[in-house]
């Protein structure tokens, strides 16, 4: 399964996501936002698709969840 990234408005919002999926076992990475996503503060996470499921499931709901493919991005949620 691919790997998705969360986008987020705010740096906080994006520190806390990611934080939040640390206290559930859950490694993400803090990454810059690509370009084709720039609609945010310039803060995502990106998660490895084994965990999709938890971080979809604890995502915030203004935030956008892309997954990450080959040929570019797909919003998710």
């Amino acid at each position: 399964m691919n790997d998705i990234i969360v986008v987020f408005r705010s740096r906080s919002d994006a520190l806390s996501f990611n934080s939040r999926l640390r206290s559930y076992g859950v490694s993400g990475k803090v990454v810059n936002t690509p370009r084709a996503l720039s609609l945010s503060c310039g803060l995502s996470v990106r998660v490895g698709g084994f965990a999709r499921s938890v971080a979809t499931a604890l995502c915030p709901r203004d935030a956008a969840i892309y997954e990450i493919r080959s040929d570019g991005y797909t919003k998710i949620g």
